[in-house]
């Protein structure tokens, strides 16, 4: 029984032949010549899993007919097999979608390799195999708007899991959306999203920033250079290599470079500390959703009612502000809905933990592809198109009984914090 297909557009058979034998039986392989229909081709033809286009497409006019099917979205994945010199510009091969760009010819196991990937994210588009990842239609998709969405994942504690989430949402956001996505780490002093996905960056944040002179039209024009690919389809900026780097950045700085990936992205995803930095600050200013993450334990709990509260004093809108609650272990000793009172009915996401999570990091992979039949990768696929459909709501209603207020009562000794900006616009 034939479970893969592939179209191979081609002006020469020999690169569906090369595909077939990377591949080995149990794949279907259809060829074509067709480079001015792809997307009636495609419709025709299919369904398909992976589309490789040939040498052929190498020019403008070719790689503007694949960004066409991409958006028509008749197949999940594409993958580029272009000559050593490809002669289309990279803004060109970006706008077509593709996860994967190989030379050819090439060795067997290289395509194979190629080949294997873009199965995996054709996966993660298609749930063909179940409730993988639910494909969102593309009519819930509006214009790419004038400036991108902003999802910065914030948490007032270490530990909660908000390079975990914030890596696996760009993932979820770059396989069903087909549009462009940047991954940003702003942990600055000890950013973990490369060492999650195993990347190697040549240059981050830090090189953007010394850059003379870092205004805006200097940032707009250049800040790709800097960014690295992920197989999976997004953009990452890394964090820089040392603290020592990450002192010598400005909010203001970091302001201007979420000014720049907005223009340029569909949706930025951002990482941050466990702080409530100026630099976290600088990138609330431009985040159209703030996702809390918190745990279930009393100090995280704690730190994030303060955490809301003190968003509040700044003003930041309570309408972008969900919470997300990780790690939910059975008979810890704290009842969910009392949580869900204590953060004023925030909580729209409910996570268990997971081995999976960290297997998934020492792979380097988001838990939406190693594990996206787990329990955990289900409720996170959930979750995330709840949030990119907006309709996101609390997870549960909050407790109303005497006997499921204690949680309450006891935060009630913990004094508020002082917001240093609120004291001196008060002076």
């Amino acid at each position: 029984m034939i479970s893969r297909r592939i179209l191979v557009i081609s002006r020469s058979p020999a690169l569906s032949r090369a595909v077939q034998a990377a591949l080995g039986p149990g794949y279907q392989v259809v060829t074509s010549t067709n480079v001015t229909d792809v997307v009636e081709e495609a419709n025709e033809q299919g369904p398909f899993d992976v589309l490789v286009a040939g040498p052929l497409f190498d020019s403008h006019a070719g790689m503007m007919r694949l960004a066409q099917l991409r958006s028509a979205g008749p197949i999940p994945a594409t993958v580029l097999a272009l000559g050593p010199k490809p002669k289309a510009s990279l803004s060109d091969i970006v706008r077509t979608g593709a996860v994967e760009l190989i030379e050819y010819p090439t060795s067997k196991r290289q395509l194979s390799t190629a080949l294997q990937r873009a199965f995996d994210i054709a996966d993660l588009s298609t749930s063909n195999t179940g409730p993988v990842v639910p494909v969102v239609s593309h009519s819930m998709m509006v214009d790419r708007p004038q400036f991108a969405e902003v999802f910065t994942v914030a948490s007032s504690s270490g530990g909660c899991g908000k390079t975990f989430y914030a890596t696996n949402l760009a993932c979820y956001l770059a396989a069903q959306t087909g549009q462009r996505v940047c991954l940003v780490d702003l942990d600055l002093q000890f950013g973990e999203v490369s060492t999650a996905l195993h990347l190697r960056p040549r240059f981050t944040i830090s090189d953007l920033l010394s850059r003379e002179p870092v205004d805006e039209d200097d940032l707009d024009e250049h800040i790709e250079e800097y960014l690295l690919e992920h197989e999976l389809g997004f953009s990452v900026l890394a964090a820089p290599f040392s603290p020592a780097e990450a002192d010598m950045i400005a909010p203001k700085d970091v302001y201007k470079v979420m000014g720049a990936l907005r223009k340029r992205f569909d949706f930025v995803v951002v990482d941050t500390p466990a702080q409530l930095s100026e630099v976290v600050l600088a990138a609330f200013d431009h985040s159209t959703k703030v996702l809390c993450m918190v745990t279930l334990d009393l100090p995280s709990i704690r730190n994030m009612r303060v955490f809301l509260s003190t968003l509040e004093k700044l003003r930041i809108s309570s309408d972008s502000i969900q919470v997300v609650l990780n790690k939910v272990e059975d008979d810890v000793g704290i009842n969910i809905a009392d949580v869900q009172e204590v953060l004023n009915n925030k909580i729209v996401s409910i996570l268990p933990y997971s081995k999976d999570v960290s297997r998934s990091i020492n792979k380097g992979k988001p838990t939406l592809v190693s594990a996206a039949n787990s329990e955990i990768g289900v409720k996170l696929t959930r979750g995330m198109e709840q949030l990119l459909s907006g309709t996101s709501t609390p997870i549960l209603e909050a407790a109303s009984t005497n006997e499921h207020n204690g949680l309450r009562r006891l935060m009630h000794w913990h004094r508020q914090p002082r917001v240093p900006e609120l004291d001196k616009a008060g002076a």
